[in-house]
């Protein structure tokens, strides 16, 4: 077997200190970071018996200047990874640094009533979701299987001991219990993936990995070191399904939305979700895209599994969450079949090179996903007192018309999870099912169709359990009476998200061009899906930094 190392030009890239322009990669991250030390050090000097509001106020605006830094780095990335190979710093990298730090900024704004009312006022609480930011940034950044791996275990940790937060509720206590248990086995899972690529192809850096599977395929045929990178590659394939709650990775997913604290729920359900899939996507398109690993309708190759993942998801997310009573195990499985709809998108774009720039529809489902789930669970930590808390459908009777601003929320945070115009959340499945059907058109192959006919059968039956919360909140009448938390912080939020869901759905237009912006500069690309790149956009900029030529064979 062949003994795999980097290319000669890799290993003289190593030797080259970076770049002034190469720290610009480091900037949203950094913010986020130097945020966080500034954090412990405010902290320390608090007085006892006083809110913390002021630190959630501050971790805001930190990830706010994080998130618009993305504004000012947008044309000045790199066409070549930096930091010897083990970070990217292009477009696609800057679109969902901004989300994650927009997602954490939501989140805590939704916080600091909710953890008063459950005598959990403390400042780690906002700590953790600024580190577990940082892991989310470099995580979709990587460009090497360890970057990769390690920034998963700094976005996941700070997640786990959050789930757990509320430590005298012991249905947090067993969510967290649950979801570290089973997180831990995925990262495992996931790590062992790792040590098989490696050791087919003697390197983590995922263009060598793609160009050293490649040679071993035309130089050797089908051998063992083949057999051993398809075994790690479906290993990593399970731990990004863990992230994203694919069936039957979901297991985890109900009771740990059920018993962690609300307003973190909605950051694991938009951010973590958002960052596993573009993660997931750097990875396949860039290691795994040549035709014998990613396969098709059935070569059993990662496509194929990723279609029979997004049809179990679609089916088993809607069915089961029409059988809930509580509202947030019934997010939980609506989550579980948005991870099959926008799978859909992902086996449609990333089934042929020439279809890649459908990946555009992923970007913006992901960013309408985002407002629409967090505004809902906003919601319901608003009405998330201690020992009051909103959870199921009776709970939520006449609450619409007592609470007229967060009924609209939820109204249109329904409407854009069902699919229902004018929310942007229609316009997401427009575009995801569209571009499944153009790769049936142009293709032939009808399993595209049979997956949009899948998904708007399942999209139908969803309709069902998201206007049922409608129905409760305004047509049902009050068996008991809660008291909200009374507080602006998630006011701000649920609005802004409401907001942003109806500006996305009846003006698209800027958010589909950053979307088509920040794919077309996707760097790592094997050649097939780089001609694509480059005819949608021929005019290399300036600040482009051409990549290094890859040696033709891997050092023996």
């Amino acid at each position: 077997m062949l003994n795999m190392q980097l290319s000669q030009m890799n290993n003289l890239a190593m030797l080259t200190p970076p770049s002034a322009i190469e720290l610009n990669a480091l900037i949203p991250g950094a913010i986020v970071t130097l945020v966080a030390i500034l954090f412990i050090l405010i902290d320390v000097f608090h007085r006892k018996g006083t809110p913390r509001d002021y630190l959630a106020y501050f971790s805001v605006v930190g990830l706010g200047v994080a998130a618009a830094s993305t504004y000012f780095l947008w044309d000045d990335v790199l066409a070549r990874p930096v930091f010897f190979g083990m970070l990217y710093f292009d477009r696609f990298a800057l679109f969902f640094a901004a989300l994650a730090s927009v997602a954490g900024g939501l989140a805590i704004l939704c916080s600091p009533a909710f953890l008063r009312s459950h005598r959990m006022d403390r400042g780690e609480y906002y700590l953790l979701v600024l580190l577990s930011v940082v892991g989310m940034i470099f995580m979709v950044a990587a460009a090497d299987l360890l970057t990769l791996f390690v920034a998963f275990e700094v976005m996941s940790i700070p997640i786990y001991v959050l789930a757990g937060f509320l430590r005298d509720d012991g249905r947090s206590a067993e969510a967290a219990m649950k979801y570290f248990v089973l997180g831990a086995f995925s990262a495992t899972i996931m790590l062992y993936g790792i040590a098989l690529i490696y050791g087919a192809t003697g390197t983590t850096n995922l263009e060598f990995i793609g160009h050293n599977l490649a040679y071993l395929q035309v130089a050797e045929g089908v051998h063992a070191g083949y057999w051993m990178a398809l075994v790690g590659v479906v290993l990593i394939l399970s731990g990004f399904a863990f992230k994203i709650a694919a069936v039957p990775f979901h297991i985890w997913a109900p009771d740990v939305y059920t018993g962690s604290p609300t307003p973190i729920v909605g950051f694991m359900a938009s951010a973590v979700k958002a960052i596993a899939f573009a993660a997931m996507l750097r990875v396949m398109v860039v290691a795994f895209s040549f035709e014998s690993l990613r396969g098709g309708f059935f070569g059993y190759g990662w496509i194929d599994v990723l279609f029979v993942l997004a049809g179990a998801s679609m089916v088993l997310g809607n069915l089961v969450a029409i059988t809930q009573n509580n509202v947030k195990r019934m997010l939980a499985y609506s989550s579980v079949a948005h991870a099959g709809y926008i799978l859909v998108g992902f086996v449609a774009a990333n089934s042929h090179p020439s279809f890649f720039l459908h990946n555009d529809a992923i970007l913006f489902y992901l960013v309408a996903y985002t407002f629409g789930v967090i505004g809902a669970f906003g919601v319901l930590a608003y009405f998330g007192r201690r020992g009051e808390a909103v959870e199921t459908y009776e709970d939520l009777g006449n609450l619409g018309f007592k609470y007229p601003v967060m009924g609209l929320v939820m109204g249109i945070c329904m409407f854009s999870a069902a699919g229902i115009p004018p929310t942007a959340g229609f316009l997401a499945k427009l575009y995801i099912f569209s571009s499944a059907v153009d790769a049936s058109i142009q293709t032939g192959e009808f399993a595209f169709i049979g997956l949009v006919i899948l998904g708007v059968l399942t999209s139908v039956a969803g309709v069902y359990y998201y206007l049922k919360v409608l129905v409760y909140m305004y047509m049902k009448p009050a068996l008991r009476e809660f008291r909200p938390l009374d507080h602006i912080g998630p006011k701000v939020a649920v609005v802004a998200c409401a907001v942003l869901t109806l500006y996305l759905g009846i003006f698209p237009g800027r958010a589909l061009e950053l979307s088509r912006e920040a794919i077309v500069d996707f760097v790592g690309a094997p050649a097939a899906v780089q001609s694509v790149i480059d005819q949608a956009n021929p005019i290399v900029p300036d600040f482009a930094v051409e990549p290094a030529v890859v040696a033709a064979e891997p050092v023996l």
